[in-house]
């Protein structure tokens, strides 16, 4: 085996796909913990090692060349290559430490700490949970995340996913006082003529709901006073008799117990897939996040209870 490659080549590629990645100096410097200059000179030996130049850089933007385009395609790969075989001779030594960053959409923290919490970090002490609540889908090896929780159809491709909760139907819930003053939907055509809440992702708002009507999946454009780009403040609206909102039956179980919500058109109500976590394939082998995988699908994996999502005081 011929190993001629220095480290100065080894140093220069990783500052490289990370300018790359992160499309900037400045924003490549902060991640790696360096100067700007030291990444700005690290680049130019690079290209003059090469013999041609691997960005474009002006004010405003920084793009790849031709060249840099090819280094990119030949680079990244192998780098993958390298971390993943680091990643899997570290993860022989066993030891459950560092910082673990979890990306999960916000209204299920919840149930996350009532599932999880404090028994994981109980039987982890060395390990830093870090549970990130957005609801924008995201790329979490872009953002620094080990991890990430979504509904299973939003889950990223190329990654390794597994199932934690089962499939629950997404149902619409309204205030019984809203009903009695205008009556009950008997199909799902008729909520364009009700009054309906409606959730905000990122730059639209889900106008459009999907109903299941003889066997055929269909969507019905829905309208409304009220326009929120948070969850629990759309239950809130919900429960104060604002208008009808569409979501999954878990989150509302408490207040469907209680009589404060009630659900219409179940019938045709969509069954979704449940939770999965998912991770880029390359982290498998580290020890903090195959112990949070293994917790996570043993206490998980189970039908939901109404308190899933209360307040849940230490026994």
């Amino acid at each position: 085996m011929n190993l001629t490659i220095a480290r100065t080549h080894l140093d220069g590629l990783v500052i490289f796909l990370t300018v790359a990645e992160y499309r900037g100096f400045r924003a490549a410097s902060r991640h790696l913990g360096i100067t700007p200059s030291a990444v700005s000179q690290a680049i130019r030996s690079l290209e003059e090692r090469i013999g041609a130049p691997l960005f474009s850089r002006t004010t405003r933007s920084v793009r790849l060349t031709e060249a840099g385009d090819r280094l990119l395609a030949h680079a990244r790969p192998a780098v993958d290559m390298l971390t993943a075989g680091l990643d899997a001779a570290s993860g022989l030594g066993g030891e459950i430490t560092g910082r673990l960053r979890i990306n999960v959409p916000r209204p299920i923290l919840p149930l996350l700490v009532n599932r999880l919490l404090p028994d994981f970090l109980d039987a982890h002490p060395n390990v830093e949970l870090e549970l990130v609540g957005e609801d924008r889908p995201i790329d979490i090896v872009e953002e620094g995340f080990d991890a990430g929780i979504r509904f299973g159809n939003f889950v990223q491709i190329d990654m390794v996913a597994m199932w934690l909760t089962p499939p629950e139907r997404f149902v619409v819930v309204g205030a019984p006082a809203l009903f009695k003053k205008y009556g009950l939907p008997a199909s799902p055509y008729d909520l364009q003529n009700f009054r309906c809440i409606l959730l905000r992702q990122s730059v639209r708002a889900l106008d459009h709901w999907q109903f299941v009507v003889d066997g055929k999946r269909i969507t019905v454009g829905v309208a409304g006073p009220l326009v929120i780009n948070d969850i629990e403040a759309c239950v809130r609206s919900a429960l104060r008799g604002v208008g009808l909102f569409q979501l999954p039956k878990s989150l509302v179980m408490s207040h469907l117990e209680r009589g404060d919500l009630q659900t219409v058109l179940e019938p045709y109500c969509e069954e979704v897939p449940g939770l999965s976590l998912y991770y880029p394939s390359r982290s498998q082998s580290l020890p903090k996040l195959r112990a949070f995988v293994d917790f996570a699908t043993q206490r998980m994996r189970r039908e939901f209870k109404p308190d899933d999502y209360l307040p849940r005081p230490m026994p």
